[in-house]
């Protein structure tokens, strides 16, 4: 009987020591468990943005992007097309709207219109 009382002393301790163990590795697997669930957010989030990317960079590779892209940044135009510059001050039919090449334009000197417009 005392051999079973000396042996029962070290598998308690040993049992307890296990409990311990398989304790902790459940604690941290529950940790780990919610940065899993933050992964998944900021995954969903990247592919979210990663298709706006993608529709953004189909949209730039359109005829359309490119040509407003010429209009905008290059002041490019289509032939046959007009261009109203808008000035600081009114114009002569108070709209204050010009058109180049317009019918008013052509009534004054070259020479007089840069004078104007330097020493405006």
């Amino acid at each position: 009987m005392n051999f079973k009382k000396l042996l029962t002393i070290p598998a308690l301790i040993l049992g307890l020591l296990i409990v311990v163990q398989l304790s902790r590795s459940i604690i941290l697997m529950h940790g780990r468990g919610g940065r899993g669930k933050e992964l998944a957010a900021e995954v969903a989030g990247l592919e979210k943005e990663k298709a706006e990317l993608e529709r953004e960079k189909e949209f730039r590779q359109t005829e359309e992007f490119v040509e407003r892209e010429a209009r905008d940044k290059l002041r490019m135009v289509r032939e046959g097309e007009k261009i109203l510059v808008l000035p600081d001050g009114q114009n002569e039919n108070g709209s204050g709207f010009k058109v180049q090449g317009s019918k008013n334009e052509g009534t004054e000197a070259n020479w007089k219109k840069w004078v104007e417009f330097w020493l405006r």
